[in-house]
């Protein structure tokens, strides 16, 4: 840029529109005048600056809540997560840091829920200090996430491909080396192929490898030894001494194992995040299903308005067919609400003025007024969704387990690798170096790094393969010790959908064929779940003035005769001598033509065929099965002793659950639970292990550690079986880990181990972990 008539240099763009500005006010003399350059801000103010725009209340209202206390509860989106350890490191530092009284990280969904004093602690502060770590905070929205986790794939994916076409091409070159160790070769062919392969497996380090670099860099600063550390050394030395030897001319190389450790690891973590996030249902699916606007009333007229702008005591209507966007208290009208999602009710509730209806249940007949009872985040699915997003926080003791015995692997490994370096530096200084890279190659923690994750992802593939997705990657560990088996009723046990179990024909000369000719006509024109058992029926098409009276049931006409089909009350209208239902736990409809009762249809919610077999089994294995519905109705005990389940308990709300289910942990026990519906996503959530079965609700399918893809409950079974077997291959693969690195660490500390065979040692083991974690993929429904 021309200032004074000369061309100045210009650091970037911005600078460049500052110096415009300056001379375009006539003011370049500021040039001259000046004595030195302005002070640029520190990395922490710059970075401060840049996230205080979440320090504004209407912004930050939309991802803080604040409580009686005066505390906030935010929800944070991190980017850059990739393990366990970026969990412990996150936590640690925030709960360190003054005002901070709570931090959890929820590592599949990479989200962070941090509670603090904002006397004490600024939203800006806290997203400057997850910056500071090497990390991305954003406000957390599902959408926001899920856009995250797309581009995290994708860079993934390059990742790993690019290491994928190292390995290959080093590979290659590899055994053209090899084998000129063995036969001879020309030591101009010898540094051809050096040379060639240094390029290769430099950028595959630079680029696939970073991660692990990052990581270790992460917790070094903050004085935290994790597995990446020792696998980052090992990269980078070897990589260094192979680089040196290719210059030097003389000395051995290891390319094709720097390539081939970054591949296989990244191999392992790729696998294991996706199988963590491929079946992550959208919550918001869900939530998606709720009107966006609301009919209100303003005055004497009724407005649209948006959801989340409806407020406590605004007068609502709700019509046929829609589904309830608050909760709210009818003012009038009448109707029937389906909530089976919420309560497992196969039946519709029937509702009438002074009745609440709840957010996310669906209105089946009648147009309804009702008063809002709160708002959008005031609402019981709002409860729901809380309840099932708030992080867990033990990990599994396998997880546990692992992290303990690299901590104190990593820390070993360092130490004696130093103590080597002391040695050999003071016995035979020029052969140190390669003695102890030989040291950090033979010990890298390439196998122990992959024993857990290996045949976790060989189990994941194996289960898959057999109909069952894997959602929580820990969650094998806990089946392996559970105690107690927990099955919901409907949609889980039974089909979730009513069908015809007996007809009670109550007059002279009618039969069953002609009563179910009768009921499919009228509930042909009904969206009541009972229309669904008479589907199949021969309808009688000679029925007119057919109605729906909601609360009550179907009315029609044929000829001067009138039909009515219902509950026992609705049909004694007009047949007062109606007899009571048969004393048997069946779901009871009344039908009458005029004032002559016609029969009884006894309904109930279909139990799977293999349902029996698979409680039968569950015992015999030494679990304590219990039936846990929230419906209310007698057909829950009825299940249970059928079933042979010792102990039903029936009308269970999502709370009643969740104590249930808690009151058991507290006890010692570690419980496996099976549901599909939005009101066992708590619980799902808080079992020790949980099942979602086929066509369950995004809800529980977002909670659960296993979906059942299939409809056959067997599969259940089968999933504690290899849980069984997964645990068993982790042990043989950690127990494989630490046996080859104490046999082999002390040769290559004395110098009996060149590195070269250090390198074939680390690949051989590693290769060997992943071979024994291959057999769970061979694994069928009847090994155990």
């Amino acid at each position: 840029m021309e200032l004074e008539g000369e061309l100045r240099p210009m650091c970037c763009p911005g600078c460049s529109a500052v110096a415009r500005m300056i001379a375009g006010s006539g003011l370049e003399s500021f040039y001259r005048q000046r004595t030195a350059f302005s002070q640029r801000p520190d990395e922490h103010t710059t970075a401060a600056a840049h996230f205080a725009i979440y320090d504004d209340p209407q912004l930050a209202s939309t991802f803080c809540e604040s409580d009686a206390q005066g505390l906030q509860h935010a929800a944070i989106l991190v980017g850059g997560i990739t393990c366990a350890a970026c969990t412990w490191l996150i936590e640690q530092a925030l709960t360190s840091t003054p005002g901070v009284e709570r931090a959890q990280v929820n590592l599949g969904r990479s989200r962070l829920d941090v509670t603090f004093d904002p006397e004490q602690l600024r939203i800006s502060d806290m997203f400057s200090r997850l910056d500071q770590l090497g990390y991305r905070p954003l406000p957390f929205e599902e959408s926001t996430r899920r856009e995250q986790a797309r581009r995290e794939y994708s860079q993934d994916l390059r990742r790993l491909g690019v290491a994928g076409l190292g390995m290959m091409q080093v590979g290659m070159f590899a055994i053209a080396l090899h084998a000129g160790d063995i036969q001879g070769m020309d030591a101009r062919y010898e540094s051809l192929l050096r040379w060639v392969s240094l390029p290769v497996a430099a950028f595959v380090v630079v680029y696939s490898a970073r991660p692990f670099f990052t990581a270790a860099w992460r917790h070094l600063r903050v004085g935290a030894l994790v597995m990446d550390l020792p696998v980052a050394l090992a990269i980078g030395l070897a990589l260094l001494a192979s680089a040196w030897a290719t210059l030097r001319g003389t000395g051995q190389v290891y390319f094709d194992s720097v390539v081939m450790f970054t591949f296989f690891l990244l191999l392992g973590r790729f696998v294991e995040k996706r199988v963590r996030e491929r079946a992550e249902p959208n919550w918001q699916n869900f939530q998606r299903q709720l009107p966006d606007a609301v009919k209100v009333k303003r005055g004497d007229q009724w407005s649209s308005v948006p959801r989340i702008a409806v407020r406590e005591g605004d007068e609502l209507l709700v019509r046929s067919g829609e589904m309830v966007p608050i909760d709210a208290r009818i003012s009038s009208g009448s109707s029937s609400i389906r909530e089976d999602a919420f309560t497992g009710e196969s039946l519709p509730r029937a509702v009438c003025g002074g009745d609440v209806i709840y957010a996310g249940t669906l209105n089946l007949e009648g147009v309804l007024q009702a008063r809002a009872l709160g708002g959008v985040h005031n609402s019981r699915l709002a409860t729901l969704q809380n309840l099932v997003d708030s992080p867990l926080v033990e990990k599994p003791q396998l997880v546990r387990l692992a992290d303990r015995v690299a901590s104190w692997f990593v820390a070993g490994m360092l130490l004696v690798a130093s103590l080597t370096a002391v040695w050999w530096y003071l016995q035979a200084p020029g052969q140190a170096f390669w003695v102890v890279l030989s040291v950090l190659v033979i010990s890298c923690p390439c196998a122990l790094a992959l024993a857990t994750p290996a045949a976790l992802s060989g189990a994941a593939g194996a289960l898959q393969r057999n109909g069952v997705l894997v959602r929580g990657e820990n969650s094998l560990e806990s089946l392996t010790r559970c105690t107690h088996l927990i099955f919901d009723k409907t949609g889980t046990l039974t089909r979730g959908r009513l069908a015809l179990a007996r007809v009670s024909v109550l007059e002279t000369g009618s039969g069953e064929a002609d009563v179910r000719s009768i009921c499919a006509t009228l509930q042909h024109h009904s969206s009541h779940p009972i229309a669904g058992a008479f589907a199949h029926d021969i309808a009688d098409n000679g029925m007119t003035d057919i109605r729906q009276l909601p609360g009550a049931g179907m009315e029609g006409r044929h000829g001067n005769a009138v039909y009515r089909m219902g509950n026992a009350a609705f049909c004694r209208e007009l047949a007062p001598a109606f007899p009571d239902a048969p004393d048997e736990d069946l779901i009871w409809v009344a039908l009458c033509r005029d004032t002559t009762p016609l029969a009884w249809l006894g309904l109930a919610d279909e139990v799977r065929p293999e349902a029996a077999a698979v409680v039968s089994a569950a015992k015999q294995q030494g679990l304590t099965v219990e039936l846990l519905t929230g419906d209310s109705s007698g057909t829950g005990p009825t299940l249970a002793r059928e079933l042979d389940i010792a102990k039903c308990s029936s009308g269970q709300s999502p709370e009643d659950k969740l104590a249930h289910i808690s009151s058991l942990q507290a006890r010692g026990a570690i419980v496996c639970m099976v549901g599909d519906g939005v009101n066992d996503g708590p619980v799902l959530r808080r079992a020790d292990a949980s099942f979602a079965v086929a066509g369950a609700s995004d809800l529980a399918r977002a909670q659960a550690d296993f979906i059942l893809l299939g409809g056959n409950l067997h599969a259940i079974l089968h999933t504690f079986a290899l849980a069984r077997r997964c645990r068993r291959i982790i042990k043989q693969n950690i127990g494989w880990a630490l046996i080859y690195n104490v046999c082999a660490i002390p040769l290559a500390a004395m110098g009996m181990v060149p590195p070269w065979i250090a390198a074939i040692g680390m690949s051989t083991s590693s290769l060997l972990v992943v071979g024994n974690s291959l057999r769970l993929t061979r694994a069928s429904a009847t090994k155990d």
